[in-house]
């Protein structure tokens, strides 16, 4: 048991008095008889030689009586026990008394005692005294005094010297349990207050007041209990505050499309995942956390560069993305991104925090797109370009081993009628029908694309010219065959070949297929339904000379005014509000007051190198009509279509800077339309064109999206803020799943790209209808208005969205 500190007090001061005071009656006892043996001594020294003296003449003359007389005189006092005389030969003269029986049972007369201490053995101070008279020893005399007065005088001193010590002590207890009550009154409170604070209740003040140590201390303490209150309240709000932050942080953590993560990759386990784990890979959290979890889940073929990369993230601080390939609970494999940032912790080891994103349908599309890039979209051919790619490698085969090839250039004959006639699905479905009939009927190493429209290509590698007219000859009959069935209609179509032979009849893939187009141009004029074979003498030279017809009239056009610009509204598909106009050229005829469309003499301007020039007539054309509507109150944006052969031409660049400036208009009215083909064909001068054109605040549109090369690769390098959709890809939206398809992913790439996406050939309310419900948010085509002349004379509405 422990004692209290007021017990332990009062005991200790008992204890030290009990002490001192035992020590102050001993030694007041042992003074007092110290002194009283020392006047004992003193007195009895006195008495004997007084005695003595008395005695020496009685002794001297041998006179008992006179000694008797003396002792006689002694006789009643208290303080002698006896009083024996002896002579000289220390025989007995006379004795008063009883001599005390001897100590140790000895016989005869006691010895003298040498002192006060002595005498009390036996309560008698022995003495001996000799009688000496006139020098001459006489005798002795033996005197016996009583110490019991003075033994009673220090009993009596040392009881009250006790009673004194014993009174003092009862008073000390008294007064060190007042004290020890007092003292540890306070320090009770105290250590009631601590436990009180131990057990919370910072409530709780300490009453003690007063400026002692004591009182200070209690003062000190119901400050640090305020103190304690205040802060305990302060944080229970900050806690609640938390607690509702954590609440309102996990519902947004919880209800985003992604998991948040925190993982220890030294571990390959997730220590921290949001509810989304359990929807990604139909996993619970608690297999998440498992160690080596990671390592289970990641796809065989990604697992090695994925740990490595994650291991490694710990070296620096940099966030970074990773692609890769986790599996599902049921077994099918997706595709994830974790966008992460590592830090290294004091102990030593790694913890990565972020996001891990599915993005399995933008992987499919981005696959999708980048197969757009060698692929025509609707027959899983080869594209123009890739076509022309694969020419190019052939030729140079050929050249350098010295065989012979050969290229068909087809076009389906009056195939615009079936699509007056049953419609662009219909058309579209021909389309696919007729590539798939010619693969069947081709070699291996064979190569077959569709070069656009209702053109294809086929390359035959080490043909010879007659191998060449007999493969063109069994596709004919082949296609003759395929009857196209439709609206209850059943059409026959048949197709026009030119064939050139290479390297013989060119060194170029550009040179061959504008050889193998004439060809074909004079199979059809022949009467369709045929091949025919480039000859330099022949009638594949006519369509070329047509072409020159062509240009002649494009530069009489050019020197006479004869070309003007219709536009044709650009709106949002949400509120049908006009966002800008694109400006689309024609030639008038005034000799049959006709206008014509430029796909009668595009493709003779391209070849003629006249298409630098209608673009700079286009451009300040179409720059004079933005000056003009912002001078009439009337501002607006129009896009205009330029050729990839301006790319890099310092002078195109000037003049358009001259334009803007000479008719003030704002250069973020001007958006410029260029074609994914050229754009990419030319990236590296079309990025210097379109940032230049940039500085000045034009804006930028990519045309004919998806038919060429479409990667995310090329937006990335290229400033633009409009993606066209290519119609062929809207036409039958609304009845074909595969376009929907592809323009669902490029409107998702585009919007990641913050671009817009504008989806040409809006012909009918169901397109229309489809794009919103995907997303696209600008439209253009017949349904949302045709193109029409007059913007100088103010006939459009005005723009809904005035530099949009």
């Amino acid at each position: 048991m422990t004692l209290r500190l007021a017990t332990r007090l009062i005991f200790g001061v008992i204890a030290i008095e009990v002490v001192m005071l035992s020590l102050l009656v001993w030694n007041s006892v042992r003074l007092i008889s110290n002194s009283n043996g020392e006047l004992l001594q003193d007195q009895v020294h006195e008495e004997n030689s007084l005695l003595a003296a008395a005695l020496a003449p009685g002794l001297a003359a041998r006179d008992p009586a006179q000694v008797l007389d003396v002792l006689s005189l002694l006789q009643g006092r208290d303080s002698l026990v006896y009083v024996q005389v002896l002579d000289a030969q220390g025989r007995e003269v006379a004795m008063i008394g009883e001599v005390p029986a001897p100590r140790g049972g000895r016989r005869g007369m006691p010895p003298p005692d040498y002192g006060y201490r002595q005498a009390l053995a036996d309560g008698c101070f022995d003495t001996v005294r000799e009688v000496v008279l006139a020098g001459q020893g006489v005798g002795s005399v033996r005197v016996g005094y009583s110490v019991e007065k003075m033994r009673a005088a220090a009993t009596e001193v040392r009881f009250q010297s006790s009673l004194i010590a014993g009174a003092e002590i009862l008073f000390s207890v008294l007064l060190s349990i007042l004290l020890g009550l007092f003292l540890t009154r306070n320090l009770r409170r105290l250590e009631e207050g601590a436990q009180l604070l131990m057990a919370g209740r910072f409530d709780h003040r300490i009453d003690i007041e007063g400026n002692d140590e004591i009182g200070r201390v209690a003062a000190s303490w119901n400050r640090l209990a305020e103190h304690l209150q205040v802060t305990r309240e302060a944080l229970h709000q900050e806690q609640q505050a938390l607690q509702r932050e954590t609440r309102h942080l996990h519902t947004l953590l919880d209800g985003i499309d992604a998991v948040v993560m925190e993982m220890a990759p030294e571990q390959e386990r997730f220590t921290y995942v949001s509810l989304e784990a359990e929807n990604l890979l139909g996993r619970s959290l608690t297999e998440w956390g498992e160690p080596g979890f990671l390592r289970r889940v990641i796809h065989p073929e990604d697992e090695g560069p994925v740990m490595e990369r994650l291991l490694a993230a710990g070296e620096s601080d940099d966030s970074f993305t990773l692609d890769f390939r986790l599996i599902h609970a049921n077994g099918h494999p997706l595709w994830v991104r974790t966008i992460c940032s590592a830090e290294r912790l004091e102990g030593g080891g790694t913890v990565l925090r972020g996001l891990i994103m599915d993005i399995t349908q933008q992987k499919i599309s981005e696959e999708h797109i980048i197969y757009l890039a060698d692929h025509d979209a609707l027959t899983g051919l080869y594209n123009r370009r890739r076509f022309q790619e694969e020419l190019e490698h052939h030729l140079a085969y050929g050249e350098r081993f010295g065989h012979d090839s050969a290229l068909l250039f087809i076009d389906l004959d009056q195939f615009k009628y079936i699509n007056d006639t049953l419609g662009h699905p219909a058309g579209d479905e021909y389309l696919v029908t007729v590539a798939s009939t010619l693969q069947t009927r081709l070699r291996d190493v064979d190569v077959l694309g569709r070069l656009g429209g209702d053109e294809f290509g086929v390359i035959l590698p080490r043909t010879t010219e007659e191998e060449a007219e007999r493969v063109a000859e069994e596709l004919l009959e082949t296609l003759r065959r395929q009857p196209m069935i439709g609206g209850g209609r059943t059409l026959h179509v048949s197709a026009s070949i030119g064939i050139v032979l290479f390297p013989a009849h060119g060194s170029s893939a550009g040179e061959l297929l504008a050889f193998a187009d004439a060809a074909m141009y004079e199979a059809k004029e022949a009467g369709r339904n045929r091949w025919a074979v480039f000859r330099e003498e022949g009638g594949s030279l006519s369509s070329m000379r047509q072409r020159v017809h062509w240009e002649g009239r494009i530069r009489h056009a050019l020197e006479r005014d004869q070309f003007e610009l219709h536009y044709q509204p650009v709106r949002r598909l949400a509120d049908g509000s006009v966002l800008h106009y694109e400006a689309l050229l024609r030639m008038r005829d005034p000799v049959r007051n006709e206008t014509i469309s430029p796909g009668a003499f595009m493709d003779t301007a391209e070849r003629f190198g006249l298409i630098r020039d209608i673009d700079l007539w286009v451009v300040e054309e179409a720059i004079a009509g933005i000056g003009a509507m912002a001078r009439a109150g009337q501002p607006l944006a129009v896009a205009v279509n330029l050729s990839g052969r301006n790319f890099g031409d310092d002078r195109f660049l000037e003049h358009i800077r001259g334009c803007l400036s000479r008719y003030g208009a704002d250069p973020g009215q001007l958006i410029i339309e260029v074609t994914e083909t050229a754009a990419v064909a030319n990236l590296a001068q079309a990025q210097r064109f379109l940032r230049a054109l940039r500085a000045l605040g034009c804006r930028f549109a990519l045309d004919d999206f998806g038919v060429g090369f479409a990667s995310m690769h090329y937006l990335k390098h290229l400033p633009v803020d409009y993606v066209k959709i290519d119609g062929g890809f809207v036409r039958a939206l609304d009845s074909d799943s595969v376009d929907r398809v592809f323009v669902r992913a490029i409107n998702e790439m585009a919007r990641g790209l913050s671009i817009e996406a504008i989806a040409e050939f809006v012909e009918s309310e169901a397109v229309c209808g489809v794009l919103q419900e995907i997303g696209v948010p600008l439209g253009q085509g017949y349904h949302l208005g045709r193109p029409q002349p007059g913007l100088a004379s103010h006939e459009l509405p005005p723009c809904g969205l005035t530099g949009g």
